[in-house]
């Protein structure tokens, strides 16, 4: 499977994983709750005796572990019985979506956030907010990211933030310094791929121009805007969207970035072969957990750096920490205390910490952190230190996508190609991506 992940596939994936451990690796939902959880879990049923089915997406890594961690957890609880469900993820919604309304939905829920919304808002989810069993001290700076409409839906199993990354190996052959990151702005970034392309005699490009809807996102945080509400609604201008745009057919009409051609062929390329995995181009904006897995597919030596902005300061960048996936109650469940308790021991156990690493992320619980850092590959070190680095700089923290957000990639992208292939104006092109993404949140939100 590793080898047949396309470069959008992975950059969407990454979100689920540290480095290459994850290479091993618009649903539409109703739920009534069934009645059978309580609308407070106390603590004290943690361990009576239960039957808990787990459904998680996966990969051979994962299935591992969480075959131990399950073990290990259910033998000093001899009274919880799990029943796993690993599965893939171009069918796990699906099934979901599908058990969710045959009243035979999974106790606890490995959950992305493009789908809190959509479950949580429609009433399969339960308020962890009320599951006493969980810990959730270590996460209070986090939980906005699982909360929609003042409900805890989820609680982030490990977080992730984008960076630009930077081929050491491909600078030093172009002779080009490495750029102070905290102060760099975007005229700075093009005269640096400028630079590289240069140094380097055309043998290698410079860098490119993001075109999904996390690039849109820190474009229109530097610039005082985001992609939704806290109420669920578009929070982004037109001029913005325009703006962005604009710039992508600015990189995309020069001499260092990489042809239309290549951008499309990238995005299906699998990571090994794509462009920055085989060192045909020194900069690219990755998620932080997958340094380790294009250090490895490039053999060059690369480094996280902060992503640039308008206004040359790394507190203006418009980075955010995103979860790489949550774990959910399902809200038809029987034994909410003890799917908390089983949830808990995912999030804050040091000896499950110690099997699971940063598979799922890196650990938001400063105890559990400093358990799994030291046993962390150098590389997927470097992916934690980023984070560490950037902590006091964050300042955007973006509400949980509404529901049909799930499609803002496919539909940034479409219109980001049709400006850098001169098919319509940044202008045409943000007016049609503003109105296509509010039909697909109004399709979504009426149900249909």
């Amino acid at each position: 499977m590793s080898q047949q992940l396309s470069r959008r596939q992975f950059g969407a994936l990454a979100l689920t994983g540290i480095g290459t451990t994850l290479l091993l690796a618009g649903c539409g939902t109703s739920a009534t709750p069934s009645g059978n959880a309580s609308s407070t879990a106390a603590a004290g049923d943690a361990f009576k005796k239960a039957t808990l089915n787990l459904a998680w997406w996966t990969n051979p890594v994962r299935t591992e572990y969480t075959d131990k961690i399950v073990h290990n957890y259910t033998k000093a609880h001899p009274k919880i019985t799990v029943s796993q469900a690993p599965g893939e993820w171009a069918t796990y919604w699906t099934k979901l979506s599908t058990q969710v309304a045959g009243q035979t939905e999974p106790d606890i829920i490995q959950m992305d956030q493009l789908y809190i919304a959509e479950y949580g808002g429609r009433g399969a989810l339960l308020d962890m907010s009320k599951v006493s069993s969980i810990d959730l001290k270590p996460y209070k700076p986090y939980l906005g990211a699982g909360t929609y409409n003042g409900k805890l839906y989820g609680v982030p199993a490990g977080t992730t933030a984008l960076a630009m990354a930077a081929n050491k190996t491909l600078f030093k052959k172009a002779g080009v310094a490495l750029p102070d990151d905290k102060t760099w702005t975007w005229n700075d970034y093009f005269d640096i791929c400028e630079k590289l392309h240069e140094g380097s005699n055309g043998a290698f490009f410079g860098g490119g121009w993001g075109n999904d809807d996390t690039a849109l996102q820190i474009w229109l945080h530097q610039h005082g805007e985001q992609l939704y509400t806290s109420k669920g609604k578009i929070g982004f201008t037109q001029k913005n969207v325009a703006s962005w745009l604009t710039q992508a057919k600015k990189v995309y009409s020069s001499n260092y970035a990489p042809t239309p051609d290549d951008v499309v062929n990238d995005l299906t390329a699998s990571v090994q072969q794509s462009m920055f995995g085989t060192g045909k181009i020194a900069l690219n904006t990755i998620w932080n957990t997958q340094v380790t897995a294009y250090q490895q597919a490039s053999g060059d030596d690369l480094v996280l750096l902060r992503l640039p902005s308008t206004a040359g300061s790394a507190t203006k960048n418009g980075v955010y920490f995103k979860p790489s996936m949550f774990w959910s109650i399902g809200s038809q469940t029987k034994y909410a205390a003890q799917a908390g308790a089983l949830v808990d021991y995912f999030l804050n156990n040091t000896s499950a910490a110690k099997l699971q690493l940063a598979e799922r992320g890196v650990p938001q619980n400063p105890a559990v952190l400093k358990v799994v850092k030291p046993l962390l590959s150098a590389t997927d070190q470097q992916g934690v230190d980023y984070m560490q680095n950037i902590e006091t700089e964050v300042k955007s923290v973006p509400p949980v996508p509404p529901m049909g957000a799930s499609q803002a990639a496919a539909i940034c992208q479409r219109h980001s190609e049709d400006v850098i292939f001169n098919r319509a104006t940044p202008a045409s092109a943000a007016a049609a991506l503003k109105s296509e993404l509010q039909s697909a949140l109004d399709s979504a939100s009426s149900g249909s």
